[in-house]
């Protein structure tokens, strides 16, 4: 690439305050306590709905969309922007699904209902192993993107950033619990509008203003919206973006993270509104990130420069920072500012997993042990937060592993999320919609479908066959940037007064590979495809295994609706004495049972019924 843009001081100053505010409201809630689990994991359930909202929302758009959604908007069109259509559909479905089964069970670890339906430890472990599996995978993507942008881009080494973001994040996660993660998160949600809007706005300015913007995207073939090809090979379509991206989000509801910040909410009401502010965050998160992307392809083009044509960036990941980095270089700190925007993008996501990987790690697989031991309360936080320090080094360590990824960013996480995903929706939805499946249903299904899966993926990363991308921005005033003007790397600016044509905006190859593998799949369906094997599979074996008869099983372990078709009445949740007895490290008047089983009998009958 050509002449790399410096970091300045004020940039540096900028993007290390930005840091410590994050820093200090960890610092802030160690110093206000949090000293139970209950506390450290879940806020002492007292956590309000607008926080946790917002907390729900940053957490799973990260660095990744930042970055991702407005090159994947450069390159191939604004069919991505459905995508954000099949997310809102996951909130308004898990209304009437996820909310009302998970929140009345009143449950730290999501994966204890996989135990409770199933009666079963191994299918419990089995599904933390996967859901954790995806967080550290999805985490190891959202930590190394903004360091391979600025690697490029701004001269940063790839380390610093990652190693920048990995102990800040895992500092304050550590030290103050979820309130610090769910505090950060709306500190950094501010942070993210502010870079999006600042982008969206000076770069339709300098491309000349939005009807500019509008008619060179119109001209560029970048606004499509029509595509609707049956063909489950074709990258993007309205099935494959809004189905299949709706199966890919689903699982987010049935994810740590998620359940854990749900059941951090103290009134089922907070709840509810909790989830339906999602709704249209989401719709205009994605609007933002495709006019960002539609931006800057009018930029470039006006400018008359295609910087990865031109070889000034590696690959198209790097063009949001490339274009970023050289406009606000003449503002002192908002360079900073713009790159505090993908550091609290990845932070988000970072803090979020690793309090979910803690909270995995001492309920589901250590919690035989501890009490064993009888550990005290204080101890299991104490073990918790140290738990979070080995997740966050993890994660730094998985980063750059994951650096031998191919493709988008928007491709291979959303493809790394579905395909872990899918398998682990399939395991929750036998259990809630399906009464009768059996523990060997589940695990057959949850193991097969997961197997598949990674096959599946991996195949499509060697050898898949590779969408085609749109007729790039012209390239004719590249030759012109032999030296710098106005200290950037850009070509004289001509404001849009240049004569210049797109000759040609179809892509020359075709959509799909002339022959049918299964592994030219679109990784829109890899969340579809991992939830149907593990349903089909599972629902075979409890057929051949012997069904369960729903009678036995507790009505407040289905969804809603299966209650009411399978005429199943409500009673408060039991579970086998046997197989859940064990001594409380609460404290409370569950010293008998197991926590989980007590807590229920003590308040799902009343919140259900406010259901």
């Amino acid at each position: 690439m050509a002449n790399v843009q410096r970091l300045g001081t004020s940039d540096y100053v900028v993007l290390g305050s930005v840091l410590s505010i994050s820093l200090g409201i960890g610092v802030f809630f160690a110093i206000r306590g949090n000293n139970t689990k209950a506390g450290y994991l879940l806020g002492n359930r007292r956590m309000g709905m607008f926080s946790v909202a917002v907390s729900m929302f940053v957490t799973l758009q990260s660095a990744i969309s930042l970055l991702g959604v407005p090159a994947d908007v450069y390159t191939y069109g604004t069919m991505i922007l459905y995508l954000y259509i099949g997310v809102a559909l996951t909130y308004v479905s898990g209304l009437f699904t996820s909310l009302p089964l998970l929140y009345p069970l009143r449950i730290t670890s999501v994966y204890e209902y996989l135990g409770m339906r199933f009666d079963s430890n191994a299918v419990r472990l089995l599904g933390t192993c996967i859901g954790m599996l995806q967080t550290l995978i999805y985490m190891a993507i959202a930590l190394l993107s903004p360091g391979l942008a600025l690697q490029a881009v701004a001269g940063l080494p790839l380390w610093l950033s990652i190693v920048i973001v990995g102990i800040v994040g895992t500092i304050y996660t550590s030290i103050g619990g979820i309130k610090s993660v769910v505090w950060t998160d709306v500190f950094q949600s501010m942070i993210m509008l502010g870079g999006m809007l600042t982008a969206i706005v000076l770069g339709i300015m300098k491309a000349g203003g939005v009807t500019t913007v509008a008619r060179v995207a119109l001209d560029g073939g970048r606004l499509q919206f029509d595509e609707t090809d049956p063909d489950p090979r074709v990258r993007h379509t309205v099935w494959g973006l809004v189905v299949g991206g709706f199966c890919n989000w689903y699982v987010s509801l049935f994810s740590q993270t998620m359940v854990q910040r749900i059941s951090a909410i103290g009134t089922p009401k907070g709840a509810k509104i909790a989830y339906l502010l999602n709704i249209p965050m989401v719709i205009v998160y994605g609007l933002l990130l495709t006019m960002t992307g539609l931006t800057l392809f009018g930029f470039f083009y006006e400018l008359g420069c295609d910087p990865y044509e031109a070889g000034y960036v590696s690959n198209r990941n790097q063009l949001m920072p490339y274009f970023m980095m050289n406009l606000l270089s003449p503002y002192p700190g908002v360079t900073g500012l713009y790159l505090s925007t993908l550091f609290s993008g990845a932070l988000s996501t970072l803090s979020s997993g690793i309090n979910g990987l803690a909270a995995n790690t001492v309920e589901d697989i250590l919690r035989p042990c501890l009490q064993r031991n009888r550990t005290s309360d204080r101890v299991v936080t104490i073990i918790a937060k140290v738990l979070v320090f080995v997740y966050g080094l993890l994660a730094i360590g998985l980063a750059y592993a994951a650096d031998s990824m191919k493709g988008p960013l928007t491709q291979s996480s959303l493809a790394a999320f579905g395909a872990t995903g899918g398998p682990l929706l399939g395991m929750f939805l036998l259990g809630a919609l399906i009464p009768w499946t059996n523990r060997m249903g589940a695990l057959c299904g949850g193991v097969i479908a997961l197997v598949l899966n990674m096959c599946l993926s991996v195949t499509a990363q060697l050898y898949g066959h590779q969408a085609p991308t749109l007729h790039p921005a012209p390239s004719y005033a590249c030759a012109n940037n032999s030296a710098m003007d106005n200290g950037t790397l850009f070509p004289m600016y001509t404001n849009g007064s240049t004569d210049h044509e797109v000759t040609s905006m179809a892509p020359p190859q075709s959509k799909t590979a002339p022959t049918f593998h299964i592994y030219d799949l679109s990784y829109c369906w890899y969340g579809t495809t991992g939830m149907v094997i593990a349903v089909v599979v599972g629902v075979g074996v409890s057929l051949v295994t012997g069904r369960r008869d729903p009678k036995t099983l507790d009505p407040q372990l289905v969804f809603p609706f299966v209650r009411k078709l399978c005429n199943l009445k409500s009673r408060s949740a039991t579970v086998d004495a046997e197989n859940y007895k064990e001594v409380s490290m609460e404290g409370a008047s569950c010293e008998v049972e197991k926590d989980v089983a007590c807590k229920t009998r003590q308040h799902v009958s009343s919140i259900e019924t406010r259901f």
